[in-house]
């Protein structure tokens, strides 16, 4: 999959499209539903497959303070739609021009003359332009003369549950591991860069500790203690993940990351590296001796390697 960033860079696809349009923050089952039937509309149409996505979140531009939480940033969240088969990715940088650009515009500048579309795959309540007037009804009385084909994606549920990032988000800030598993078909990865901290994990502890800084400002679940892998290049090994104020040490002021990764001894400062959660283990807790938390995560460490012998990656 190309990734192509900006509208100025579309010059080189020449075959008719399928494309599907969307924030696709989290990259849920019903956001993969439609992006997988663009995939095969190209392939009747034996054309490509493209996904047009927004950066920042419209909202933060529009209604600046009203965003929600970011669920996946565009690095993962391409990774994630490249396994789904598509062929470009669009990233269009949001800003107040993206926003005041009518409907008509944008089919007739982007959709036809750029990208050669022909199936537009989009949800049933997707809308775009200016005063959100590009909704599926205009696109099928605007586009269908222009010889665009729309298909709408009725919403998908799963247990009686519309499938939304909205709900990823919700249960990710109850820390509902396996519940955002269910909506996305996979655990909520996190990618950052191994910093120094304090120094007291291997030290202090007698538990050496990774400190995680996160390349992105995405939503974090709920503080507490979960189990996971770390992902460093293609390896992935498990881990035990802190997530939370270290309220024993009282010196924390805002929430952090710390992953203690089982059996490992090498020196990864300043490396790349993904968190996988897999499943919550208990709640952020207090400890009145230094004795009793080495106590606690030696009792955390058994019950992620319980948890990660089920589990597979």
């Amino acid at each position: 999959m190309e990734v192509i960033r900006g509208i100025e860079n579309i010059n080189h696809i020449k075959e008719p499209a399928a494309v599907t349009i969307g924030v696709f923050d989290g990259v849920h089952l019903g956001h993969q539903t439609i992006i997988k039937m663009a995939v095969d509309y190209a392939k009747i149409i034996h054309g490509k497959s493209v996904v047009i996505t927004f950066e920042p979140h419209p909202l933060a531009i529009i209604h600046p303070g009203s965003e929600p939480p970011l669920l996946t940033a565009t690095d993962l969240k391409a990774e994630y739609i490249e396994k789904l088969g598509i062929d470009y990715m669009l990233v269009i940088p949001f800003t107040r021009d993206t926003a005041s650009m009518e409907a008509e515009t944008f089919i007739d500048d982007v959709l036809i003359a750029k990208l050669h579309a022909v199936y537009v795959v989009v949800g049933e309540d997707f809308s775009f332009g200016r005063g959100r007037r590009g909704n599926v009804a205009f696109l099928n009385s605007y586009g269908r003369p222009k010889g665009l084909k729309i298909v709408a994606v009725p919403q998908i549920k799963k247990d009686d549950v519309i499938i939304s990032s909205t709900e990823v988000r919700e249960r990710l800030k109850v820390g509902d591991i396996q519940g955002v598993k269910e909506l996305t078909g996979r655990y909520p990865r996190y990618r950052g860069i191994v910093v120094h901290g304090f120094g007291r994990g291997g030290s202090a502890i007698g538990f050496p500790t990774a400190n995680i800084e996160t390349l992105h400002d995405e939503l974090l679940p709920k503080n507490g203690v979960y189990a996971g892998y770390a992902w460093l290049s293609s390896s992935h090994y498990p881990c035990v993940v802190d997530i939370g104020i270290s309220p024993t040490f009282a010196d924390v002021a805002k929430t952090e990351l710390h992953v203690h990764i089982l059996g490992f001894k090498k020196d990864i400062y300043g490396k790349r590296i993904d968190i996988e959660l897999v499943d919550r283990i208990r709640d952020e807790m207090r400890f009145e001796s230094i004795d009793e938390l080495k106590s606690q995560i030696q009792s955390d460490i058994q019950h992620a390697r319980e948890v990660l012998e089920n589990e597979s990656c």
